[in-house]
């Protein structure tokens, strides 16, 4: 591209935007002498002025000497007076403001003049005070010219390099929300929703995209530019508005029954890989108008496939930016759950441009939730045979259920889209399972119609979480779907105003076949950190609705509840009693197919019934779902003391005969966190995938397993499955294709344990399957490459490393390339781990998440704790302008050194380091204190039951190594 000089083209910018964009024309007086920008202390100025409409002209200049870009541009904002006032205030971030600042009143078309302007640095603000008052109900348009540089995190508005046939490439792209808007043009509070008229200055080499379609384009000044106008937008925040400039090629989507007429835009040497995506998209959007029974809210929706750049993907009306590795799907080296991972993405993204009314911060935690639970649907119309929308809700409640357990768990409401992003995710996860819950209760046809009338009715005025629980209530009372003393507002708001969940305390009475409940929130670290300060002592309470069965009922499909627990029961002494439940010699299963997101603690009796049944000949007797709670449940309750680990670990024996994917990803997840905490004590080289399973029977299937062939086809193994459509009620499928997949994600999992316990039949596989394989000719079944990859590299030569750096080189899929970064950090040698470092930091135009996959995955190896900690430690000045001193990436990086915490002194020593070397980023106290309990709840789980781990290892394998002796 050639370079344009700066001068030049600034010279030409004001002229063009007066005459393209329809600013407003100065007075015939000589030009203002405007003042200086004063920097004042924060003051409140109350302040009731509202945008009607944005102009927004901009140029940007980007070319490879400086790629980091500037941009310099003139916003005219039409604006209304609600409160007189001799001053305005706008969000001003890091941008400089002028020469030009000016105010015209439109009922004179004369000038207001200006008689001081101030900033407010930390509270990024811009004022500008006026000699006259601003008058009740009028009309103004202020004027302001600005420019600034590209940011250098991908947040605001930001460049991107990449490489594409060898050669050096650039893309801009827009990242407005949460709050970044004011850090691209001044502009009023993001909650105010005006119509925008857009207009982009861009090199000609390049094209510009961006929310509308493209109304013209027209000469620039300087021969090397042109102006791309856009069509107004509808009204919208301004943290919606998005735009981007590229060299992309431009494909247009099949045809669809219904609007819009979709365009992507992406590299030309990845249109083989974007075939699956572009076929989904129609099919999805159409499932969301029928859904909605509305139209998609923009006439067009252009969808920007970008080099993976670290954006968790832009998604607004009528454009979407995805990274490569969530859009590109290639059959021969994408696993099969990324090709899921495609679909769930899309519909993800889909769906939320139907809940734009919902992006304000007090309401995002409500569209992202709707969005991430309706998504499900759509991907299981579009690929029925996956089951997936049931198989992902599992993997998500497992997941809540995991974090939200910490003592600093947040309420979901407080999520507002700006907070670090490990919560931010959790509290949308979670938001979408509290959406399942009330599915469940209200049925799917006071659900659908509760949802459609909220959404119409939000296209006319404002919306939050009160006016859509109303439509609910109004729903449920028509079709008396809920008790009658049960409302809905008081029931999610006790779900999504307070933190955490409970658990369930069932005690069965055996002689008055009577059980009585009671309610408790759970915490993982329920005795406090390892030094004894304990937390906080809150009451909290939910209301819960209560389903359960029986051995004799054995009734899996009925999710309505058979009673309530609410804020009367929160103890012991007053518990509620339910009456003729069981036979004495009947387990009792509660909280069926996971509709309520708790965990539920038996008494010692119904727990032994419970293994016994598992261990029994017919283990498919206890449904899939509360098979999986029921290890997750056993294994999290032993680590908060709440249950034995001999307990624990003895529902485990019957796993090998378990057939079900979503048990064993309930139980991989565990066990996976299990061995990394012992990973460096005695006690590992007893606890053993295979160890675990006494039985000659099961050692055998573990074997078989590790060979590749997964776990027994008997007993669990049953290919008839329940799975749940929308209406939340069963239906039972037989599809070859869905046992074909199940089978192969069992494969996938039960290899990964093996061969992760170190067992040897999994290793020699591993080398075998590695040493076949080379940079022309690879046989390794795709989804097990990372597993095979990682062992023949922990257990192999320096000429595999070299073998497998090759295959990286060669790969051109974002998906096997972070495979394979993360297989060469497993190395056990202490030059490889270093070298992976220093090519993770040090301009091998990587990826920033691939950035954070390499270092944790040094973290993670046993010789690479030290080696990471070290260089993070020696390097943070250096790390720190990597990440240009986003908060949210290098906590990642302290995060994956704290997982590893097993002592006061190692925690002590994080503490110090984030005092002394982080204290200048933004927001990290927050952050910090959210680590160190991380740290002091593996501490204090090190030292309330590394004993209890031990003891139950040791009783149930029989071993004689000394650890035990």
């Amino acid at each position: 591209m050639t370079t344009t000089r700066w001068n030049l083209v600034a010279s030409s910018l004001h002229l063009l935007l007066v005459t393209s964009c329809g600013s407003a024309t100065p007075p015939t007086n000589s030009s203002p002498v405007y003042p200086q920008v004063e920097v004042r202390p924060h003051k409140k100025i109350v302040q009731d002025i509202r945008p009607l409409h944005y102009n927004l002209s901009l140029l940007t200049v980007v070319d490879l000497k400086n790629p980091k870009g500037i941009f310099r541009g003139e916003v005219t904002i039409r604006l209304r007076v609600w409160i007189e006032s001799r001053t305005i205030v706008l969000g001003v971030n890091g941008l400089k403001i002028g020469p030009k600042v000016w105010l015209i009143r439109r009922t004179t078309a004369r000038r207001v003049t200006v008689k001081s302007l101030w900033k407010e640095v930390h509270q990024h603000t811009f004022g500008i005070d006026f000699n006259s008052r601003l008058w009740l109900g009028e009309e103004y348009e202020l004027t302001v010219e600005f420019s600034g540089q590209m940011s250098s995190t991908n947040r605001g508005y930001f460049t991107e390099q990449y490489v594409d046939n060898n050669k050096r490439q650039w893309v801009t792209v827009t990242q407005l929300s949460p709050n970044m808007a004011s850090s691209v043009f001044p502009c009023f509070d993001a909650s105010y929703r005006t119509p925008f008229t857009l207009h982009l200055a861009h090199s000609r080499e390049m094209q510009a995209v961006s929310n509308m379609p493209i109304l013209r384009t027209a000469e620039h000044e300087d021969d090397n530019y042109v102006w791309t106008s856009f069509q107004e937008t509808p009204s919208m925040t301004v943290q919606q508005l998005s735009f981007s400039i590229n060299q992309f090629k431009v494909q247009d989507s099949p045809e669809a029954r219904s609007d819009p007429l979709m365009k992507f835009w992406f590299r030309p040497a990845k249109a083989e890989h974007s075939a699956y995506a572009i076929s989904l998209s129609t099919k999805l959007i159409d499932y969301f108008v029928d859904l909605f029974k509305l139209p998609y809210p923009m006439a067009k929706l252009d969808q920007l496939v970008l080099p993976d750049v670290g954006l968790h993907t832009l998604d607004y009306a009528g454009f979407v930016a995805h990274p490569e590795s969530v859009f590109l799907y290639s059959e021969k080296h994408a696993t099969a759950p990324s090709k899921q991972d495609v679909a769930a993405h899309l519909a993800r993204k889909f769906s939320h441009h139907w809940f734009a009314n919902l992006v304000d911060a007090g309401n995002f935690w409500l569209g992202e939730g709707l969005s991430g639970y309706l998504a499900g649907f759509a991907v299981d119309q579009v690929e029925p045979t996956w089951r997936h929308h049931e198989t992902e809700l599992a993997t998500k409640t497992f997941a809540v259920l995991d974090e939200d357990s910490r003592a600093s768990a947040q309420p979901v409401s407080f999520a507002r889209g700006a907070g670090p992003m490990d919560y931010e995710l959790q509290a949308y996860q979670k938001g979408s399972l509290l959406f399942r819950m009330l599915h469940f209760l209200v049925g799917t046809e006071v659900f659908t119609n509760s949802l459609r009338g909220f959404m119409k009715s939000s296209l006319k005025e404002s919306s939050n979480q009160t006016l859509l629980w109303i439509y609910f209530q109004e729903e449920s009372e028509r079709a008396l779907s809920l008790r009658q003393d049960i409302r809905v507002g008081p029931l999610m708001e006790s779900w999504t105003l307070q933190p955490g969940y409970p658990l369930l305390h069932v005690r069965r009475n055996y002689d008055k076949r009577e059980v009585t409940i009671y309610q408790k929130r759970f915490l993982c670290n329920p005795r406090g950190s390892a030094t004894g300060q304990k937390p906080t002592n809150r009451q909290h309470c939910w209301y819960i609705p209560l389903t359960f069965t029986t051995a004799a009922r054995n009734s899996w499909a009925h999710t309505l509840p058979t009673d309530w627990l609410t804020c009367s029961h929160v103890s012991p002494e007053s518990p509620l009693t339910l009456i003729d439940v069981a036979e004495p010699n009947d387990w009792v299963v509660f909280n069926l197919r996971l509709g309520a997101l708790c965990r539920i603690n038996y008494d010692e009796r119904n727990w032994q019934l419970l293994n016994e049944a598992l261990m029994g000949e017919n283990a498919t007797q206890i449904d899939r779902f509360s098979r999986a709670q029921l290890l997750d449940d056993v294994l999290n309750l032993a680590g908060a003391g709440v249950v034995g680990y001999y307990l624990a670990f003895s529902f485990l024996r019957y796993l090998p005969r378990e057939n079900e994917s979503i048990v064993w990803n309930a139980v991989a997840r565990n066990l996976e966190w299990l061995f990394r905490q012992l990973q460096t004590t005695p006690i590992i080289f007893v606890f053993k995938f295979n160890e675990l399973f006494p039985s000659s029977e099961a050692s055998k299937n573990n074997r078989t397993a590790a060979d590749g062939s997964g776990p027994s086809n008997n007993s669990t193994g049953n290919s008839n499955s329940t799975s749940t459509d929308s209406t939340g009620s069963s239906n039972t499928t037989n599809d070859s294709n869905t046992t074909s997949t199940t089978q192969h994600t069992l494969k996938t999992i039960v290899l990964r344990l093996a061969c992760e316990t170190n067992l040897a039949s999994c290793e020699s596989l591993a080398l075998r399957d590695f040493s076949q394989m080379n940079v022309t000719q690879n046989n390794i079944p795709v989804d097990q490459r990372r597993t095979i990859y990682c062992t023949a590299i922990r257990l192999g030569t320096e000429a595999d490393w070299i073998e497998l750096r090759k295959l990286f080189k060669s790969s051109e899929m974002s998906g096997e390339r972070t495979m394979i970064l993360e297989a060469l950090s497993c190395s056990r040698d202490t030059w490889a781990l270093e070298k992976m470092l220093m090519w993770a930091f040090g301009g091998a135009n990587l990826a920033k998440v691939d950035v954070l996959r390499i270092f944790s995955a040094v973290v993670r190896n046993p010789v690479g704790y030290q080696l990471a900690k070290n260089y993070l430690i020696k390097n943070i000045s250096n790390i720190k302008k990597f990440y240009s001193f986003f908060t949210d990436q290098i906590a990642a990086l302290v995060s994956a050194l704290v997982e590893k915490i097993t002592t006061q002194s190692e925690l002590d020593s994080i503490g110090e380091f984030m005092r002394n070397d982080l204290n200048d980023l933004v927001g990290i106290e927050h952050t910090s204190r959210r680590l160190l309990e991380l740290g002091n709840d593996n501490i204090a789980w090190h030292k309330n039951n590394y004993i209890s781990v031990v003891s139950a290892v040791c009783n149930l394998t029989g071993s004689m190594e000394p650890q035990c002796t």
